[in-house]
């Protein structure tokens, strides 16, 4: 008796086979799988028409993505070489034609530091305030954000504000000292030589012992004398 091969193709009636079947027929499939295939034929292909439809229209999404990043970051430099009368203009268009991008972004920020050159603070704290608080605290842009609201609203003279990003800020890593030293001068402004000298002596505390410090501590120290000096 002979045996079979895997290759060899079941006789199947001309009758019941369909153009489906009859390809299928050359992989040898079991009679339920070509009866489930002949039964949902239909469903069949319109689930592969829809996943061409997806693929190909991801396909076009992402090339446009690219296109719009690349004029958006275009558009962002030809705006920063505006004269500085021109430029909240053109950041504003950059933000406003780009929305969503990086760039769209940083004509944001961009917005936020001019108007900290032109000393309009509330407005430069407003800009800062509503970027970081979409941020995660992982971002990049978190830190350098809420530090530029910090010195916003201690330009401003609302140390009440200025006080509590500057906290926020010294629990972030690469931002400690910023916020304590912050955090310090802003008592140290309404004249709460006590309370800075507090600040100062915790942050001596936090970085004692740890490597590489002694320059900061040195400051602190040196900060800490002075402020005695004083009472």
């Amino acid at each position: 008796m002979s045996s079979h091969s895997a290759f060899e193709k079941r006789y199947v009636d001309p009758k019941d086979k369909s153009d489906v079947e009859g390809l299928l027929e050359h992989f040898n499939l079991p009679p339920k799988v070509i009866a489930f295939l002949r039964h949902n034929k239909r469903m069949i292909q319109v689930a592969l028409v829809v996943l061409l439809v997806v693929v190909v229209g991801s396909s076009f999404y992402s090339s446009y993505r690219e296109k719009q990043r690349a004029k958006a970051s275009s558009a962002l430099a030809v705006a920063l070489t505006e004269p500085l009368a021109d430029q909240v203009a053109a950041l504003k268009k950059v933000e406003t034609d780009f929305s969503g991008t990086t760039a769209a972004l940083w004509a944001r920020v961009a917005q936020g530091h001019l108007a900290m050159q032109a000393k309009k603070y509330t407005e430069a704290a407003t800009i800062y305030t509503a970027i970081n608080k979409n941020l995660t605290k992982t971002d990049p842009l978190y830190g350098l954000t809420l530090f530029a609201k910090a010195r916003a609203y201690e330009a401003e003279k609302k140390f009440d504000e200025a006080y509590q990003a500057f906290e926020l800020l010294k629990d972030l890593q690469g931002y400690r000292h910023l916020g304590y030293f912050g955090m310090g001068r802003i008592l140290e402004e309404q004249g709460k030589i006590d309370e800075a000298l507090g600040i100062y002596g915790q942050f001596q505390t936090v970085i004692s012992g740890e490597a590489n410090n002694e320059q900061e501590e040195a400051v602190i120290a040196q900060r800490m004398d002075m402020l005695k000096a004083k009472k």
